[in-house]
């Protein structure tokens, strides 16, 4: 008995059809002219997926063992995973099964070390000032100080596009000298009503100078553009936070914000040294005198749209360390 033939696409969805609408064999055989075979494989037909390529290395359960190592330890390398699971595959194909899970190898980023008095900390103060009106943010002068480096990084990571073993070439690389070359301390302000003063710190910094700030640079400008009653901002620096620094405040009477240790996530400040540093990438100043006048025009040239958004922000921060539960947020 020879091989019943092959229906083509257009019989078969006419066989369907037919079928479909409680035809018998019988009858579709009459208005086809086909056999009751080739209706039977018409019905049975499904499109198979076509494969290509070699056989597979791992199987199944190789790979949900795998990702279950690197979920329980994602700081686990591909080598560390081949050794500890006694696999015959290249590790090569161990990072091909992780990214197949939607596990590949990122660049973890580097966030501040927090203890369980830091989470705890944190965690009160998103709470307690979650839903703070924005009018209230508009009445807080941020502080910070930083170190502003010549040959620096842009203030957030980049990426180069190269061929394949090129990455020493120099159009390729990026030029670092020892410690940065010259560098600049500076402490600096801003508001929601737009930047403050900036300041270079000469020397070490230390309580004195902190308190001098204070008094010749901070003060006017505070009394002179910040609203009636406003509150001051700094981190838990020890020069901060000194006797002399907490008897001048007292002195001066003026509201400070508790603050949550090794938080810059909630400080937005950080936000703005990350363009001052950026801006210097791109300037290339030449030697120290350039990067602060550098650094000085960048700081003049933030918009207010800038530091208000920033601001406006703080609610949205808090929002993020407790959907964080006191951990570190992307801000």
């Amino acid at each position: 008995m020879g091989r019943s033939r092959h229906c083509s696409e257009d019989e078969r969805f006419l066989i369907k059809k037919l079928i479909k609408e409680g035809k018998t064999y019988k009858e579709v055989q009459k208005i086809i002219g086909c056999s009751a075979k080739m209706i039977s494989n018409a019905l049975k037909w499904e499109q198979k997926t076509e494969k290509r390529g070699r056989k597979r290395k791992t199987t199944p359960q190789m790979d949900r063992r795998i990702a279950k190592l690197a979920k329980t330890q994602p700081m686990m390398g591909s080598k560390r995973i081949k050794q500890d699971l006694q696999l015959t595959v290249s590790t090569v194909t161990i990072r091909r099964r992780l990214t197949e899970v939607n596990l590949p190898a990122r660049s973890p980023r580097k966030v501040p070390l927090l203890r369980k008095r830091h989470v705890q900390k944190r965690l009160q103060f998103a709470k307690e000032h979650i839903d703070w009106p924005e009018k209230k943010w508009h009445n807080i002068l941020w502080t910070d100080e930083s170190k502003i480096v010549l040959f620096g990084s842009q203030g957030h990571r980049q990426y180069v596009r190269r061929p394949a073993n090129t990455e020493f070439k120099p159009q390729y690389s990026l030029k670092t000298i020892k410690h940065g070359g010259a560098s600049i301390m500076i402490w600096g302000c801003f508001s929601y009503y737009g930047v403050g003063p900036i300041h270079r710190i000469q020397g070490i910094m230390d309580q004195f100078q902190y308190i001098r700030i204070l008094e010749e640079v901070m003060l006017p400008y505070a009394e002179e553009e910040m609203p009636l009653r406003w509150t001051f901002q700094q981190d838990n620096d020890p020069k901060h936070t000194s006797k002399r620094a907490k008897a001048w405040f007292q002195m001066n009477k003026i509201q400070l914000m508790e603050w949550p240790a090794q938080s810059p996530d909630l400080n937005p400040i950080e936000n703005l040294w990350a363009d001052i540093k950026s801006a210097v990438h791109e300037a290339k100043p030449r030697n120290a005198e350039e990067l602060w006048n550098t650094v000085q025009l960048s700081w003049a040239a933030i918009p207010v749209e800038r530091c208000q958004k920033l601001v406006d922000s703080m609610h949205h921060r808090c929002v993020a360390v407790i959907g964080n539960r006191g951990f570190a947020t992307k801000y």
